[in-house]
């Protein structure tokens, strides 16, 4: 049933009038924006009027389902009526009748009094005056207005001429609501025919374990629904012609021998088997998964050159069951990741992140030709493919832009500047529309007293604790950069009381990355300048200033000395450089396979290789003292895979997932100290993890409701 189609493009519903080609309400007071299922809503509503409508009816003809719950129904007609509501007269009102349905009226106007027998000379002398005063207050209106417009235009060309012409500020963009299911919103993914859109969604629940679905919406009728897939699937990707889609099952279940497998499902019972098993996972997960055929994959995976973090492109010959590597990434950085296809031209749209850096590139399905479109300081998590304009896009969050690139013409098209809320996650549709999921995390941190157990909670509402230091005194430090541009990071305070305020001699593009609270010494980046510094805690004068290290986490500060894990200038092997702050001389001790250091004691590192092996690297004489492998730590811990960082303090050594934190004693023997879905929320997980002097750091997101919208001109 096309709505729209059943009126004129105006009508009028008491105090308001209802535009349906804007899908907006009007009176002479306001202007409101009705959110696409409110709109089919009151249309369907308008359509049957004085008559009662069935719950049922709702669902059939506005959601088009067999099935609405009381809950979505009764939740749409209370944002219907509190946006019809009005001070003016008459008002339309949407009546509940108990256990039938809704009826929608709208009052008729009240009637005028018109005042008693009147003569007629009264009345010819009353209507001659009132003509007179008429005639006489339009006149002095008009003139009133020509007078009043004719200075404010002299005015503003006067200032024009003297005033130099202001920046070009963001286009006016409207949004639009268009999930309507309470819960979160993932990775949105769209076909390659911009017809639908896969997400992963998982509903308001704070049950540990609860798991999520795959959504799928018709973009063209709003229309969404979940496919049938096994629990624990999460979408990443589409085929070329849009009628399959890939993604991932994984699931552990008690007593029974897990399952993680790589499957397609097609949308429509056309040909074939509807759900297809491609194979089982082995070596690093796929993170995003397209195919240029139905027998020819394309997908990019973790685990190059056995890094758990570094990603390649490969494409994958069902028949003959062979994969082919397509790129070779730096192995500074997290690697290659494939963002979207363009299926006329068997090419590739992927990001290459290296150090501090991340390329966006185009590449050929074998690798042999790439070309590159732009550079980030930020990571890139969406693009998308435009065939009418034949253009990749993009959105740049540092600018706030829509960016294009013209694969005909081999040319940046001039950028889209949108004004747009915090979002988790936006990929532009054309240079007028957008999809975004609004942010749906919250940034808080957890400290752990090392020495009487006792933990501390910085969770304040709408601020970001990202504690990255431990000043000592009970003081701390984080970043305040979260929706800001690289010029705008600062670093705040927290002091013993818990009050917060900016550093101002750190607020203008700089970040916090380790400290030495034994030595009231902290290390910050200057993130545009690409340098880092050692600082005095209480003085803030820089104490030594060193090449920015491209890997964040990979510099350590500690005893009067600064460690950088990276890569040598000339030979390009893996070292660790160690700076000595006192007379500024340095060392240079070659590594092989480790992804993270802290410093242990004043004289040794601890080191985390990719394969999980932990070691000790003294200094001075560069022994190395292995403690524990890798393979026994994951049998220690139930093969729990940990992330790629270690810290230490206090003797004792300190591993993380997203779940858990691992302490790793003396005497090597390992606990688990904190389980955060457990201790604060089922919906959240660890991301980052230090331990300072007698502290240990622990931020976390905690993942909440968000929305699905799309902005248009």
């Amino acid at each position: 049933m096309v709505l729209e189609a059943t009126h004129s493009k105006y009508i009028d519903i008491g105090c308001w009038q209802l535009n349906t080609a804007t899908q907006t309400i009007n009176n002479k007071h306001e202007r409101k924006e009705l959110e696409p299922l409110l709109f089919k809503t009151l249309m369907y509503l308008i359509n049957n009027q004085e008559r009662i409508i069935t719950r049922q009816e709702l669902a059939e003809h506005v959601w088009q389902l067999n099935f609405v719950d009381d809950n979505t129904i009764n939740r749409v007609i209370f944002e219907l009526r509190k946006q019809l509501a009005c001070d003016l007269q008459p008002q339309p009102t949407i009546k509940t009748h108990y256990r039938k349905g809704y009826s929608f009226a709208i009052p008729a106007p009240e009637p005028i009094e018109l005042p008693g027998e009147i003569s007629d000379t009264a009345i010819t002398s009353e209507a001659s005056k009132s003509y007179r005063v008429r005639i006489f207050c339009g006149t002095l209106i008009v003139l009133i207005t020509l007078i009043s417009a004719l200075y404010f235009a002299t005015k503003q060309t006067f200032q024009a001429e003297n005033t130099t012409q202001p920046q070009p500020s963001a286009e006016v963009f409207h949004n639009q609501i268009l999930s309507w299911y309470r819960g979160h919103h993932g990775k949105l993914y769209n076909s390659p025919d911009q017809r639908y859109l896969a997400y992963n969604f998982k509903a308001d629940t704070n049950e540990v374990g609860a798991l999520g679905e795959v959504r799928l919406m018709d973009l063209t009728t709003q229309h969404e629904r979940a496919l049938s897939l096994p629990s624990g699937s999460s979408i990443l990707g589409w085929s070329a012609d849009s009628t399959w889609i890939y993604y991932l099952h994984h699931s552990e279940t008690e007593g029974e021998n897990p399952i993680c497998e790589y499957r397609r499902h097609q949308l429509s019972l056309k040909t074939g088997a509807h759900d297809q098993l491609l194979f089982d996972c082995s070596g690093g997960l796929i993170s995003a998964l397209f195919d240029f055929g139905k027998d020819r994959l394309i997908y990019s995976r973790r685990g190059y050159l056995d890094v758990p973090n570094l990603g390649a492109i490969y494409s994958y010959d069902i028949e003959k069951k062979k994969e082919t590597r397509v790129t070779t990434p730096s192995n500074h950085g997290f690697g290659d990741h494939l963002l979207a296809i363009i299926p006329e031209s068997h090419q590739l749209i992927f990001t290459r992140n290296i150090g501090d850096k991340v390329e966006l590139l185009v590449t050929t399905s074998t690798g042999q030709k790439t070309l590159k479109l732009a550079e980030f300081p930020h990571l890139l998590w969406a693009a998308n493919w435009n065939a009418k304009q034949k253009s990749v896009l993009w959105f740049d969050h540092n600018t706030s832009e829509i960016k294009r690139y013209s694969m005909q013409n081999l040319t940046e098209l001039p950028a889209v500047k949108v004004a747009v809320e915090p979002t988790s996650y936006i990929l532009p549709m054309s240079e007028n529309q957008l999809l975004m999921t609004t942010y749906g995390y919250d940034h808080d941190s957890y400290v752990i007293d090392l020495n009487t157990g006792k933990s501390t909670l910085f969770a304040k509402p709408n601020i970001y604790e990202v504690i990255m230091a431990y000043l000592g005194d009970n003081e701390f430090a984080y970043n305040d950069s979260i929706f800001k541009n690289v010029e705008s990071y600062g670093v705040m305070h927290i002091d013993s009381r818990h009050r917060y305020s900016p550093i101002a001699a750190l607020s203008s593009g700089y970040s916090i990355i380790d400290s030495d609270p034994n030595n009231r010494q902290i290390l910050v980046k200057h993130v545009a300048n690409k340098q880092t510094e050692v600082r005095d805690w209480k003085s803030l004068d820089v104490l030594i200033t060193l090449p920015d290290n491209e890997q964040n986490g990979g510099t350590r500060l500690g005893g009067n000395k600064v460690a950088q894990l990276r890569a040598h200038k000339v030979t390009d092997d893996k070292i660790i450089e160690v700076t000595f702050l006192n007379d500024k001389n340095s060392k240079a001790i070659t590594v092989d396979d480790i992804v993270s250091i802290d410093w242990y004691d004043d004289n040794h590192l601890v080191t985390l290789s990719s394969n999980r092996d932990i070691s000790l690297l003294n200094t001075e004489t560069n022994q190395v003292t292995p403690l524990i492998n890798g393979a026994e730590l994951a049998t220690r811990i139930d093969n729990v895979k940990v992330r790629p960082t270690i810290t230490a303090a206090n003797g004792a050594i300190y591993l993380y997932n997203r779940q858990y934190v691992y302490k790793l004693d003396a005497n090597q023997q390992i606990t688990t100290i904190l389980d955060i879905k457990a201790s604060v929320n089922a919906e959240s997980s660890i991301y980052y993890l230090d331990a300072h002097a007698d502290k240990l750091l622990i931020s976390y997101l905690t993942r909440y409701h968000n929305e699905i919208k799309l902005y248009h001109r």
